[in-house]
């Protein structure tokens, strides 16, 4: 959390320079991938950014909305917190590209049978994503989105998401 909290006032400070300020709302489809086993808990995320000449900064907050297991073990995630760089396409046709470049902190608990793992775990680090939207026609400033992000690819462990939501730009 030390780290997060000065990124994300760098992102309120932006705020001043921003010529679009934005919020998202997401239905998250993470993938947690421990030693080529899957987990694939169900997540909401929220995501808040201020742009400015196709550049932006995100924060995103994710949570855990049910758990999944791998051999009994329960897995949630907890939280995931992330502030993105994001790299904004023109829009063309009602369509755009953006591409993210960021920091992600993931927690995830795990709790199963007496002699497996449990307890909390945090995984922290670089995180990337790639999401595609287009304008919702007669419902001005808003947009729906897909998206894909990498918040964590180290020691076996991968944790991935596809999203799908709505933007809307103030």
């Amino acid at each position: 959390m030390e780290k997060i909290l000065p990124l994300l006032l760098l992102c309120a400070s932006f705020q001043s320079f921003a010529d679009t300020a934005y919020i998202g709302v997401d239905y998250v489809l993470p993938e947690i991938t421990i030693d080529n086993e899957d987990t694939k808990p169900e997540a909401a995320a929220l995501r808040l950014g201020v742009s400015n000449n196709n550049m932006a900064f995100e924060a995103q907050y994710l949570t855990s909305l049910s758990t999944d297991n791998i051999y009994n073990i329960e897995f949630d995630i907890d939280k995931s917190i992330a502030l993105f760089f994001v790299m904004q396409s023109d829009v063309v046709n009602g369509f755009g590209l953006d591409i993210s470049l960021g920091y992600a902190q993931t927690d995830i608990t795990a709790s199963g049978p007496e002699q497996t793992i449990n307890g909390d775990f945090q995984y922290e680090g670089f995180a990337w994503g790639l999401a595609i939207h287009q304008d919702i026609p007669y419902i001005d400033n808003t947009q729906i989105r897909l998206g894909y992000q990498s918040l964590y690819n180290k020691d076996d462990i991968e944790i991935t998401a596809i999203a799908l939501g709505f933007t809307y730009q103030f």
